[in-house]
């Protein structure tokens, strides 16, 4: 990719790091609680894919959301400062974070692959590694004004830096190529590869941070939500690139998936554990190993397993992305749909433990369905860039 879009895309981790620590759920919670928390979740989520399925019927509107989007960020930050009620939080918040995920990453791969000279794995190994750095100075960030009392600030921080962001220009190179670099054959064979690859890391990735995040709210609040996100992402970072020096790439990308769907299903069965024991905190140290495996091993490697199989010259825009945002919004009707008949029985939300159980048995059953021989066989035998 282009330094420049590399460089924004870091800018905007950070930033979404701080509205996501500070503003995000956290102001959803201080506001109603778990019930602003479930709003939040239905109307982020919802939000997203609707946007990301919008934007990706047109090259040039796919282009414009991409390259407006950090605005969008920009007004989430403030907006909370102009309007300080729970309407804020609980919706605009959510929406404008939603509609910004939607817009951006349904085309920034895109990009990224259309500026890529270098190769495809070491495209990837540069985009994760600015990843990891971008989430550790956030996490950092986020720690110093928790320290210092300084945490109202932190909106007006984020919307700083998104208007950067918004304001690093374009490479020209990229508005001449395009970004529809997915395939039309959506049911072909390798589509659905990449359809399983992308749709079953995209629900345990979900399911798992959002359990988190509400637990970690319960206990610890932003700093300590912040610190385990880096330090747990950093983790996996340097055990994928320790396989990567000591083996061949095909066999590095093997091992990554193994370590990280072993990571990461222990991660999620010890979070069950100490869930149903109360235990929050311990619970909080088993996320460590969950998202080692999923953000810091597996997410590149999906973007690499999964772009590959639903890659298409000409085809259609961010289909990966759509996937995803697609299969996490049916997780979340399907689990409101079930969960809805308790809700109007008990007339409130479920305790932490009734509400999480059943979305961390979903993506533990992920986990071992991704070590099953059959995903290794077409794992071990599918060469990639």
């Amino acid at each position: 990719m282009a330094n420049r879009e590399q460089v924004r895309r870091a800018v905007i981790r950070v930033v979404t790091s701080l509205l996501n620590l500070i503003i995000g759920p956290a102001g959803a919670w201080m506001a109603l609680g778990i019930n602003g928390i479930a709003v939040y979740i239905a109307i982020h989520t919802m939000t997203r894919w609707v946007v990301a399925e919008a934007l990706s019927s047109d090259e040039s509107a796919s282009r414009r959301g991409y390259r407006l989007s950090p605005l969008l960020l920009f007004i989430a930050g403030i907006i909370p400062l102009a309007y300080d009620e729970w309407v804020s939080f609980v919706v605009a918040v959510p929406f404008l974070l939603g509609s910004f995920e939607g817009a951006y990453w349904s085309a920034f791969h895109g990009f990224r692959k259309s500026g890529n000279t270098d190769g495809e794995r070491i495209s990837v190994k540069r985009f994760q590694r600015y990843e990891v750095a971008s989430t550790v100075i956030a996490a950092l960030l986020v720690i110093w004004l928790k320290n210092q009392d300084m945490v109202n600030y932190g909106g007006v921080i984020a919307s700083t830096f998104a208007l950067v962001a918004y304001l690093i220009p374009m490479e020209e190179m990229l508005g001449q190529k395009s970004i529809a670099i997915s395939t039309l054959q959506t049911w072909s064979e390798n589509a659905i590869r990449g359809r399983i690859v992308t749709g079953s890391l995209g629900t345990i990735s979900y399911l798992s941070v959002w359990s988190m995040r509400i637990v970690s709210l319960e206990t610890g609040g932003i700093a300590l939500l912040g610190g385990m996100v880096a330090a747990s992402k950093l983790i996996g970072y340097i055990i994928s690139e320790i396989n990567d020096s000591r083996r061949t790439p095909g066999d590095a990308d093997l091992a990554n998936w193994r370590i990280g769907n072993y990571l990461a299903l222990f991660g999620i069965i010890s979070m069950a554990v100490t869930l149903s024991l109360s235990l929050e905190v311990e619970f909080l140290f088993a996320y460590l190993f969950c998202t080692c495996g999923t953000s810091g091993i597996l997410h590149p490697l999906e973007v690499r397993f999964a772009g590959e199989f639903l890659a298409g010259e000409g085809g259609s825009i961010g289909l990966r992305e759509r996937i995803k945002f697609r299969t996490q919004a049916k997780v979340l009707l399907s689990y409101s749909l079930l969960l809805t008949p308790a809700i109007i029985y008990f007339e409130r939300i479920p305790n932490t433990s009734v509400l999480l159980l059943p979305v961390l048995t979903l993506a533990g059953v992920c986990c071992i369905l991704n070590l099953h021989p059959r995903t290794i066989h077409v794992m071990r035998f599918r060469q990639f860039a």
